[in-house]
């Protein structure tokens, strides 16, 4: 295999890993979304039914709803810090002088590997708000439940 042959085909992975990861975060934030849509959907229902009754028990899930929808919001809010694509004007001056093909696959793989470590870790810190989220959802509904019980009896 040829070195130039090398270069495009690590150019090619680099960029589909960037556009994979793009994909992942979409796709969080689509979960997310819904999330959110559940945790308001549990209080309306749920809640509108004990919170009059039930003070203490109320009070923690009403609690766990504002975790789930802080932790949700902030995974929702576009985040500066991810970059999922090189610029068209710096990418061409940085590569005018460069006359080798293979060179120029070269840096871009490396570029674009170096924005998807970088992107990483803050998508590894949205990941874990979204299973923040989703175990604040998951005590509201316990807490919400305990709490309708309570009415019944």
């Amino acid at each position: 295999m040829t070195s130039s042959i090398l270069a495009q085909l690590s150019y090619d992975a680099a960029l589909r890993a960037l556009d994979l990861q793009e994909r992942t975060v979409e796709q969080l934030r689509a979960r997310t979304g819904i999330l959110l849509a559940a945790s308001s959907l549990t209080t309306s229902f749920l809640g509108a039914q004990t919170i009059q009754h039930a003070h203490g028990i109320g009070a923690l899930a009403l609690a766990s709803l504002c975790g789930s929808i802080g932790l949700s919001l902030y995974v929702l809010i576009p985040k500066r810090g991810l970059t999922f694509g090189l610029g068209g004007r710096e990418t061409y001056e940085s590569l005018i002088e460069v006359a080798d093909e293979e060179e120029v696959h070269r840096r871009l793989a490396y570029w674009l590997t170096a924005l998807r470590t970088e992107n990483q870790a803050e998508i590894d810190g949205l990941d874990r708000l979204y299973i923040g989220a989703a175990l604040a959802l998951m005590l509201q509904l316990v807490l919400w439940s305990i709490a309708l019980i309570g009415t019944l009896g």
